[in-house]
């Protein structure tokens, strides 16, 4: 298996830009069609131009659909890279018919061959003559056919231009003359000599000047070194020089002759320079495009061969020699034909008669024997080369190896069978699930219409699939919750799963069944499922009322012990009535009223602390849901001081340490006045003998790592109220069960075990935490830490100051912060700063801007904000026009405060 065979590989690896380019195309877009279903032919051509260096384009299927390497870009030059993946004909048009006979040509199996050949092409915006070497061979598909062509493209323009460039020269006279005087250095030169060299006319010519001019590494054969070794000065040499008017390196050739002495006058050295730096780069391209040549067989994955035209194989690339072992000479003595698989040979012997004797292109696989003995599969093409009588001159083909694609083969055959039966075990494990589930299963289109549903709604809820398609399930809804599920399926067909949604769906009885939904939407459909929860909501109710009759008996056991602590309060408060009252008589009787006002005033003293005590004892008997709020932990403590002193009795001492600048806590003020009087009494039980009692308020953080050695319980902010007595203390065992209902140590008919579960409980609830500190003999502390109470802040926008009025005492009830606005000018510098607003109670008719307007200039400044409007108008009206968005609600006037003050308490929480 190849590379890019591999799941996850991308293909074509490699190949530069061009590959890239590839590898991003749309082939979906082109006769082509996607990469991933080319066939094996076409990705191995592709892989081969890819790695050449030379500049390769194939054209494949009869549109000629262009793919090529880097090389050919650069020659395509401005139409590169609208080329790649475009038709032939359209790709190059100002030369489509000699493209049209190439596609001809190669598609009915036939090679060309160009030499030299002129071509007008409009490569960067403007026709341009161009002379090219071209070679055209056509490519096998899988079955033998030919399915492309494959042109290998040499670009010798520059190399026709340097010649007809020196052949003008040369017939122009483009010569230098010169005379050189060795016994001088002086030389006499032509105007053309200075022009090659780059001298100006003032310039003095001599032989310093030139060999200076002339690269130290050819200085050896310039005239003068020559003349110093005795051989002809003048003889055929050529140099490169750097021109000291455009410091540009040029190559010049020289010829001359040395005309022998006559009389008494010295040989005369004439000769002719000459610019031949064009001829040297032409020849420099030349040996590139040969080398790039012999480079693309020697580097294509596989191996190259040639043959003659009787078959007989004259050539392989070292690839070959090192895959086999076998020499050259061992090869083409038929040497080959012994690599081939035993079980092949006569396969192959026939296939390659048959193409020799026909001139039909050799496509082949089979296997040949490594070096190591062992055998690989390999693709094996070949193709005739005909010359222009139609005759065959040679053959010339390729190997590449394919015994991964060969065994890919085989184990994609195996997978797909597997696969196909995995797919079928699956849809019947999915079916089965479908069909047995206990839990509502549901598919729905994006706006809601029942698509599918499975036998347990039957079963749960007593519809069937009949009675479901086709429509939305807001018929099934309770009315109370079809606005808040409607918004719910507007956020999962935008993308947000949902879980743990109720809402209540009618049943055929007519009664309505709490349903739990997680829901996600996938491809346009929303998938659904819901479990019936009634029963364990109905389980929740009944805790509920149990907790709270638990609470109301822990009250009441508090009660109780109020009463002992404070019966002797009471009876000192009754004499002094009594006594003051009796006085009074008895001075009314002897006619004394001069000072009853005394005795009066020490009666109603009296009364008045009596009454005091039993508006206390009243508070803690009475029953009450859980309210929380915002809680002055501080005040509550300091208020309970009297009431805790007469609790805890002379032998008691009570210390209140509170810390100034004590956080308000979030939670009942009732529970927690219950909760500290629970561990008042609690603390003086276990100080039988006396002892001292301290209440200390602090604050305190809670970091996650001591957050999540407790369940539920969150990083934060926390008012923390420690109660600490000096008593007998607790043992560790004691401590783990302190908190377990009906647990206690007191003796029986003393005490339910309660009291410290109900403040544990109590805690949990208000999102806090309960701890106990405590060692034997020396006592106790018990420490409540409540939330930190941070206040939500609603923003009130109504003109109508009572109303106004109404809605802020409704908010400051329920502990939340308001700000105020009397129309919607006043609220718009509130929205658009950085205020903390958790919600927007606003009238709909204001004057000037109205309510819905000032709400999506807020929400422009505040994406998320949460908006309750107040109207007078009906609210199915007003839902039926669009004017809610999500997160927005209404209610109508008039309202009784405590439905505001839940909607406002929902939509704050939600």
């Amino acid at each position: 298996m190849s590379s890019r065979d591999l799941p996850g590989t991308e293909w074509p690896r490699g190949g530069g830009e061009t590959g890239a380019l590839i590898r991003a195309f749309d082939w979906g877009a082109t006769s082509l069609g996607p990469i991933a279903t080319w066939p094996q032919s076409l990705k191995t051509a592709t892989d081969i131009l890819l790695q050449s260096p030379v500049p390769i384009v194939m054209l494949w299927g009869p549109e000629g659909v262009m793919i090529y390497n880097d090389g050919y870009s650069v020659f395509a030059g401005g139409r590169h890279p609208a080329l790649l993946g475009s038709r032939v004909l359209e790709g190059w048009p100002e030369v489509a018919d000699f493209n049209a006979n190439v596609m001809k040509v190669g598609l009915a199996g036939g090679t060309l061959a160009y030499r030299k050949t002129s071509l007008i092409l409009h490569r960067h915006g403007a026709p341009e003559e161009v002379f090219l070497d071209l070679d055209y061979s056509p490519v096998l598909d899988e079955s033998g056919e030919p399915a492309g062509v494959l042109a290998i493209v040499f670009d010798i323009t520059e190399r026709v231009r340097a010649d007809e460039r020196l052949q003008i020269a040369q017939r122009a006279g483009r010569v230098g003359a010169f005379e050189w005087y060795p016994e001088t250095g002086r030389l006499d030169v032509s105007d053309e000599y200075r022009r090659i060299w780059g001298f100006g006319p003032e310039v003095e010519v001599t032989q310093d000047l030139l060999v200076s001019l002339v690269d130290a590494s050819d200085r050896g054969v310039t005239g003068p070194a020559r003349l110093v070794g005795g051989g002809n000065p003048l003889e055929y040499s050529e140099y490169r020089i750097t021109r000291p008017d455009t410091g540009e390196v040029r190559w010049l050739g020289r010829r001359g002759e040395v005309l022998p002495a006559e009389a008494d006058r010295p040989p005369r050295y004439i000769g002719v320079s000459f610019d031949i730096t064009d001829m040297k780069l032409a020849e420099a391209a030349l040996r590139e495009s040969e080398e790039q040549f012999r480079t693309l067989t020697e580097t294509m994955p596989g191996f190259a061969w040639s043959a003659l035209p009787t078959g007989a194989l004259n050539y392989a690339t070292q690839q070959w020699l090192a895959y086999s072992g076998l020499s050259l000479e061992q090869t083409v003595a038929d040497g080959w034909l012994n690599a081939i698989h035993p079980d092949d040979l006569q396969r192959v012997a026939g296939v390659w008669t048959t193409c020799v004797a026909t001139g039909d292109p050799y496509n082949i696989e089979f296997r040949l024997r490594r070096h190591d003995a062992t055998y690989r599969w390999f693709l094996v093409r070949g193709l005739p080369v005909r010359d222009e009588a139609g005759a065959i001159t040679r053959w010339v083909g390729a190997a590449a190896e394919v015994e991964e694609i060969v065994e890919a083969r085989e184990v994609q055959a195996s997978h797909q069978q597997a696969l196909e039966e995995e797919v079928e075990t699956r849809t019947r494990e999915r079916d089965r699930i479908w069909n047995v589930s206990r839990d509502l299963l549901l598919v729905t289109d994006s706006a809601g219409l029942v698509l599918s549903a499975n036998p347990a709604w039957i079963t749960i809820l007593g519809w069937s699939e009949v009675d479901l398609a086709g429509r939305t399930t807001e018929w099934l809804q309770h009315p109370e919750d079809r606005e808040r599920t409607r918004v719910e399926r507007a956020n999962i067909a935008d993308g947000q799963p949902t879980q743990r949604f109720e809402n209540r769906f009618l049943h055929r009885d007519g009664g309505y069944r709490w349903l739990s939904w997680t829901a996600v939407a996938d491809e346009g459909l929303i998938y659904c499922l819901a479990r019936d929860i009634t029963a364990d909501k109905e389980a929740q109710a009944r805790l509920r009322e149990t907790e709270e009759a638990l609470r109301q008996a822990q009250k009441m056991e508090a009660v109780g012990q109020l009463t002992g602590g404070i019966a002797h309060d009471f009876n000192n408060l009754l004499t002094g009535i009594i006594g003051s009252l009796d006085l009074i008589q008895r001075r009314i009787d002897d006619g004394r009223l001069s000072d009853l006002g005394r005795f009066m005033e020490a009666a109603t003293t009296s009364a008045g602390r009596a009454a005091a005590l039993t508006h206390r004892l009243l508070a803690f008997a009475r029953r009450q849901s859980l309210d929380p709020k915002a809680v002055d932990v501080n005040g509550l403590v300091d208020s309970m001081g009297d009431l805790l002193r007469r609790t805890l009795g002379e032998q008691v001492e009570l210390a209140i340490a509170l810390a100034p600048d004590a956080w308000p806590a979030f939670g009942d003020s009732g529970q927690l006045e219950n909760a500290v009087l629970n561990l008042a009494i609690n603390a003086r039980d276990a100080m039988p003998g006396g002892g001292k009692l301290t209440i200390e308020t602090a604050n305190t953080h809670l970091d996650l790592s001591y957050t999540s050695r407790h369940e539920d319980l969150k990083p934060g902010d926390y008012t923390v109220l420690s109660v600490t007595d000096t008593g007998v203390g607790m043992t560790p065992e004691v401590i783990a069960k302190a908190f377990d209902p009906f647990f206690t140590t007191k003796p029986i008919g003393q005490g339910t075990g309660l009291g410290l579960s109900m403040i544990y409980g109590f805690a949990r609830q208000s999102g806090g935490h309960a701890r106990i500190y405590s060692e034997v003999g020396q006592g106790s502390t018990v420490r409540l830490y409540l939330p930190r109470f941070t206040g939500e802040t609603v923003l009130v926008v109504e003109d109508d100051p009572a109303v106004r009025l109404l809605v802020v005492e409704v908010l400051s009830e329920l502990g939340y912060a308001a700000i105020e606005a009397h129309d919607g000018p006043a609220a718009l510098p509130i929205l658009e700063s950085d205020q903390r607003i958790d919600l927007m109670v606003s009238d709909v008719g204001l004057p000037g801007l109205n309510g819905r307007q000032v709400a999506e200039i807020g929400r422009q400044h505040r994406p998320g904000l949460k908006v309750l409007f107040v109207t007078g108008y009906a609210e199915n009206a007003a839902v039926r026009s669009g004017f809610l968005d999500p997160e927005m609600e209404m209610i109508t006037k008039p309202f009784a405060l405590d439905q505001l003050a839940a909607k406002i308490r929902e939509m704050i929480e939600r």
